[in-house]
């Protein structure tokens, strides 16, 4: 019977995380963060080399091997593709779920994985085609089976599997995810108080295995493409200030991010040998994933991620131990939960009316949402009244669920549909530039079928007129730019949350 209950239990949790994110897959056009990955595979497909190209340029930076690897499954479309990262979704909420359990229960194990898969930041990477989903998750993966093998005492030989998984996340994601679990394991270690057990963990293996993965991918890079290809393939800078970096990390934790604080509280509290030990992994991996956007000189935005599982484990942890605080720190535990309900409400009615305020419009469908939302914070205001803390979070969690399935199927098709029309309205213009780092607007222009010259911003046309196609915040300001080195005039624009714009530059004349 035991056996059978814990199997429901797991598929239950599979299959919560699978209803969570499958929905994405009807979405057959790429969204902007995915079309110039998805432009990459396909030309992977029409001409196969190790180093991607976009637009017939090589792409430069971390991840050169996952489009590579995208490229030799046998799928075509980016619904298809966006089956790789729900899949491995679907394996870190399931590694959360086997830690918690083996540490506190399988009720702490639910709490967990529930948690965890209805952060923004789980749904964003996993339910999109992006290279940083795998690589985090494989890292997330790898730091809980480590911190399992080191808690309980088990067989040496099972650190070898997380020194694998470890080297498969930095062949693939960079040294983010390697700097993330050897500083993460380290840290775990001394604050359990036992530094001597580092002689136990078999790093002269470790070290090892992830320096030969790691010398390998170099080699082959460097005869493939050059050593000047080779040598970024694990790092390439990307300009973030402080309080973007925060920004990010914060929008990734939500809506859950405040019930950290009385979490952290409960955790805290004076409990057996075995508990404390075991909370040292979360709290480690958590602080470990703030770091890493913090402090890391090369941060992709999507290694956020590496924080979430973490914060859901403490998170379900205090959830499956009663919510329970310190007497003084009642009053944070009340703010906490009426804040994380009332951010996500608001946050969700913002997101389902801005565009019928701004267009003036409301339809059947919307209207329909935002009175279902209406009834949601009336649930919530009545539960959060009565303190009523487990129903709080259920409705949070349902309504991430409901939310997850609206823009999936409604709001996310209506908005990806129209840049790609808009670069097929442009594509026949001819000569037709893109700048380099304008990622989105290359893959859009080359998902349209068009064949843009990639040329870097410091461009000038000599001789003739030529067409520039950019995608931009402030069109007045990159307008204003460019004609201090050219003339420039507008063509023609699209805008939704940016602005997508055609723009006719030619040389100065002078008499």
């Amino acid at each position: 019977m035991g056996f059978f209950r814990s199997l429901l239990i797991l598929l239950g949790v599979f299959f919560s995380c699978l209803a969570l994110l499958i929905p994405f897959l009807a979405l057959d056009v790429p969204l902007t963060g995915e079309v110039w990955i998805l432009e990459s595979i396909t030309e992977l497909h029409r001409n196969f080399r190790l180093a991607p190209t976009l637009n017939g340029v090589s792409l430069s930076g971390p991840n050169p091997l996952m489009p590579v690897l995208f490229s030799l499954l046998p799928l075509t479309d980016v619904a298809a593709l966006r089956l790789v990262n729900i899949l491995f979704g679907c394996l870190a909420a399931l590694a959360v779920f086997f830690f918690c359990t083996s540490q506190w229960g399988a009720r702490s194990g639910i709490a967990s994985a529930l948690i965890t898969m209805t952060s923004w930041g789980f749904i964003a990477s996993h339910a999109t085609l992006n290279l940083t989903a795998v690589p985090a998750a494989l890292a997330v993966i790898s730091f809980l089976l480590f911190a399992q093998v080191y808690l309980k005492g088990q067989g040496a030989r099972w650190y070898l599997p997380s020194y694998f998984l470890t080297g498969t996340a930095t062949v693939l994601g960079g040294w983010i995810p390697l700097g993330f679990f050897v500083f993460g394991a380290i840290l775990l270690i001394l604050f359990d108080l036992s530094p001597r057990r580092i002689l136990s963990i078999l790093a002269p293996y470790g070290i090892l295995l992830i320096a030969v993965m790691v010398m390998a991918v170099l080699l082959v890079y460097s005869i493939a493409a050059g050593w000047s290809y080779a040598a970024g393939v694990f790092s390439f800078d990307i300009e973030h200030g402080v309080f973007e970096r925060l920004w990010i990390w914060i929008k990734y934790l939500l809506p859950w991010l405040l019930l950290v604080f009385p979490a952290w509280a409960y955790s805290g509290r004076p409990q057996g040998p075995g508990a404390w030990r075991a909370l040292l992994a979360p709290k480690t991996g958590f602080g470990m994933g703030l770091a890493v956007v913090l402090f890391s000189p090369n941060l992709q935005g999507g290694y956020a991620l590496l924080g979430v599982p973490f914060a859901g484990i403490l998170i379900g942890y205090w959830v499956a131990g009663g919510f329970l605080v310190p007497q003084r720190l009642r009053i944070v535990r009340a703010a906490a939960l009426a804040a994380t309900g009332t951010i996500l409400v608001v946050w969700a009615f913002f997101w389902l009316s801005v565009e019928s305020i701004r267009d003036l419009s409301l339809n059947l469908t919307q209207g329909l949402a935002l009175l279902a939302l209406l009834a949601a914070a009336g649930l919530f205001w009545c539960f959060a009244r009565k303190q009523q803390a487990p129903a709080v979070i259920g409705v949070c969690m349902v309504l991430v669920f409901c939310l997850s399935w609206y823009a999936a199927l409604v709001m996310l098709p209506a908005r990806s549909a129209g840049p790609v029309s808009y670069a097929r309205q442009i594509g026949d213009f001819s000569p037709l530039l893109v700048y380099r780092d304008d990622l989105a607007m290359r893959g859009y222009l080359g998902y349209a079928g068009a064949r843009p010259i990639v040329v870097s911003e410091e461009v000038v046309p000599i001789g003739q007129a030529a067409y520039l196609a950019l995608r931009t915040n402030d069109l007045d300001k990159a307008v204003d730019l460019l004609s201090r080195r050219m003339d420039a005039e507008v063509i023609s624009t699209y805008n939704r949350h940016e602005t997508y714009a055609l723009v006719r530059i030619s040389p100065f004349f002078r008499e």
